[in-house]
């Protein structure tokens, strides 16, 4: 789950969601799904925020590379907060 900021135009968003493609892809991950949520109230302010624009990206992705990604978009400065979450197959 990444948290955009929310006052961001589509176009500058729309960047920012194809640079972590990018960057799971150089990783050799592929993104199977992605489900927009859209803007939503935080349940507390995030760099003076108080809304995020939320996107779920269900990827495939070798567990080993989960720290240099967690590292690169942290580092993004239009990302508020992001959540990677290891799901092993059943």
């Amino acid at each position: 789950m990444v948290i955009i900021k929310p006052l961001l135009p589509e176009d500058i968003k729309s960047k920012v969601l194809k640079r972590i493609e990018k960057l799971i892809k150089d990783s050799s991950g592929e993104i199977i799904g992605t489900d927009v949520w859209g803007k939503r109230h935080l349940a507390y302010k995030i760099k003076s925020h108080d809304e995020g624009y939320y996107v779920v990206l269900d990827v495939r992705l070798d567990p080993t590379q989960l720290k240099d990604i967690e590292k690169d978009m942290k580092l993004q400065s239009d990302i508020l907060r992001c959540l990677l979450v290891r799901k092993d197959n059943l």
